[in-house]
């Protein structure tokens, strides 16, 4: 513990032992952070511009990912979670599939067919239905945030009438560019007593658009179970991931700073003080250019 309180004081506590230039501040260590910045945004930039656009590896893990994500947000507004339905899948992924082959986007297809055609070729039977689409979505976060922050995906997302979901993920071309098109299928199964009393009913279908050219009881958040491994979510969320290191490491070179101009305040050395405004800068500017990169070009629109 005495070793760990050293070590602090002498990176970020300016005393007479250090010359008053915490380690922190110093350009050696400033190197080292510089470096893991540039590797963390390697990472980021190998994500979205190779991984992302020239392999099906975004598009297979995706699924599981987008599906506690929607749970998550289900849980945090006292919703029960939504289990998986192999039939519910396949209809998203039929749709998907038909999307990415056709090249549209949009509920309804080029010949007329509504997204109630896909659950009933998967041969799922509904009391209730719902759908959600989305495309060109660097990072599975910014996907349901999107949905989360249009009032007609929201309503299904939050929709107590759902119990079921299936995510079903393609690859191919809109509006000339490499895409990848994401469909989320909501429903009820129709219970053989209840469809005699129970109107079937097509819910509110919204969809969510990113392009780069542009009543059971409620479920605690510990009980809802987990489809995605955290290696999942990492490759899924480069830019949240990438972001969550950046944002830690800013505060850490703020509080640097902050020690160092105000713990001597009459002992001053601008080089260090040169040095954090120039890291805070760095990480500010990265921050920026991710965001920049997912969303410059984003286009979000709801039929």
């Amino acid at each position: 513990m005495k070793k760990i309180a050293g070590w602090l004081k002498k990176y970020f506590v300016p005393h007479e032992h250090n010359q008053h230039k915490p380690h922190f501040l110093r350009w050696e260590t400033v190197l080292v952070v510089l470096g893991a910045i540039l590797f963390v945004e390697l990472f980021f930039l190998v994500q979205i511009f190779l991984i992302f656009p020239k392999t099906n590896f975004f598009a297979a893990i995706l699924p599981d990912v987008l599906v506690d994500l929607t749970n998550n947000n289900r849980a945090a507004n006292d919703f029960p979670f939504l289990k998986i339905n192999p039939l519910l899948q396949k209809a998203a992924q039929l749709k998907a599939e038909d999307m990415a082959q056709k090249g549209y986007f949009a509920h309804n297809s080029p010949e007329g067919l509504t997204p109630w055609f896909w659950f009933q070729k998967a041969n799922y039977n509904y009391n209730y239905a719902g759908e959600n689409l989305a495309i060109n979505f660097f990072d599975s976060e910014d996907v349901v945030a999107a949905w989360m922050q249009s009032s007609l995906h929201r309503a299904n997302i939050l929709n107590d009438r759902f119990t079921e979901l299936g995510i079903g993920t393609a690859r191919g071309l809109y509006n000339g560019r490499e895409a990848v098109f994401v469909v989320q299928m909501f429903g009820r199964p129709a219970l053989a007593r209840a469809v005699a009393s129970e109107e079937k009913t097509e819910e509110k279908i919204a969809e969510s658009e990113n392009t780069y050219e542009t009543s059971s009881s409620v479920i605690t958040a510990n009980a809802i179970p987990a489809y995605s491994s955290l290696g999942k979510r990492i490759f899924t969320t480069p830019r949240a991931t990438t972001n969550y290191f950046y944002i830690v490491l800013f505060t850490i070179v703020a509080l640097a700073l902050a020690l160092k101009i105000f713990v001597k305040i009459k002992i001053q050395h601008p080089p260090l003080i040169a040095n954090g405004l120039l890291l805070l800068l760095i990480i500010s500017s990265v921050l920026w250019l991710n965001r920049y990169l997912s969303f410059t070009f984003a286009e979000a629109k709801v039929i």
